[in-house]
């Protein structure tokens, strides 16, 4: 395994060291995974989900990877960073991508190429705290996602149809779009989970067949009761999560909506606009939701517990 870090911590541009090679199979394939993280006091937030969700998804793709020695160049990586800040509680992205390798013919890699990780560092997108007051405006993405079981839950880089989702997106003026697979059944969005509340507690779609399994939907699901083994100790329903197959209907019937990932935390969506905004037609959610606010401190004391027992 190679570690290219770029080394200006200050800057997101990329440097001479950063090259990548013409014959990388990311470039060339999107043969890799990634994982975008936020730093925050000096630290990953949730770094041990994804460590792991980085271990499983390259397993899944057969790259190899020094999961000691990754640990350690993120520790030096992320303590330069915080060292080059003016504040350190200045929230910053980093991004770790990691190719299968260079070289290979065709599709075929060549099994002597180790892996290559490379750092990056971005800046915080400073409108994600105004979304977390206001909500969001979502649409119906009228691209679908593949159904492929090989790489369901897996965040690999093959990013084709979230940038035809993202175009959709912009076109609408939304800030985000409900995603669905050529089933019709709703998948994610198209940079994060979807969790919406019912009577019955909160849901959640499966990510076996397409999506992305987040590291903040990770960490609720770690948190709330599943709805299998509901107990006779559980008063209500606010705090029972459910995983399944869901339409728009589901959706429809629901008390509160929110996006998850791993930068956003858990942000509460206002309404979800149908039909392209032509008709009027939308689905309303209350912003406010206090079933919102308790998942988007139940992620947030993960954090900062996290933080607190890493040193």
């Amino acid at each position: 395994m190679k570690i290219v870090a770029n080394t200006d911590t200050t800057s997101s541009l990329p440097s001479s060291s950063d090259a990548i090679a013409l014959n990388d199979r990311a470039l060339n394939y999107g043969d890799g995974v990634f994982t975008t993280m936020c730093v925050s006091h000096g630290k990953v937030e949730l770094l041990s989900l994804h460590l792991a969700r980085l271990n499983h998804d390259a397993k899944a793709l057969a790259i190899s990877l020094d999961m000691a020695a990754l640990i350690q160049a993120i520790d030096e990586y992320v303590s330069s960073l915080t060292a080059s800040l003016e504040h350190p509680n200045i929230k910053k992205v980093m991004k770790i991508h990691v190719s299968s390798g260079e070289g290979g013919r065709g599709y075929a890699r060549d099994s002597q190429a180790p892996a290559i990780v490379r750092f990056s560092t971005h800046v915080y997108p400073a409108h994600y705290s105004d979304l977390a007051a206001s909500g969001l405006t979502l649409i119906n993405a009228k691209t679908p996602l593949a159904i492929q079981p090989l790489l369901g839950g897996i965040k690999h880089m093959n990013r084709l149809e979230q940038v035809l989702v993202k175009r959709e997106i912009i076109a609408a003026n939304a800030d985000d779009a409900l995603v669905f697979d050529t089933q019709g059944r709703v998948i994610e969005a198209s940079a994060g989970n979807v969790f919406f509340q019912t009577d019955s507690g909160w849901h959640t779609p499966k990510v076996n067949n397409c999506g992305v399994n987040g590291v903040v939907r990770q960490c609720i699901l770690s948190m709330l009761q599943p709805s299998s083994s509901k107990g006779s100790d559980i008063s209500d329903n606010a705090l029972v999560v459910h995983e399944g197959e869901y339409t728009l209907a589901d959706v429809a019937n629901a008390k509160a909506l929110v996006i998850t990932n791993a930068l956003m935390g858990v942000i509460p969506v206002n309404n979800v606009v149908l039909n392209n905004g032509k008709t009027g037609d939308e689905l309303a959610f209350n912003a406010s939701h206090e079933g919102a606010k308790t998942l988007a401190r139940l992620v947030l004391d993960k954090i900062q517990e996290d933080h607190a027992n890493s040193y």
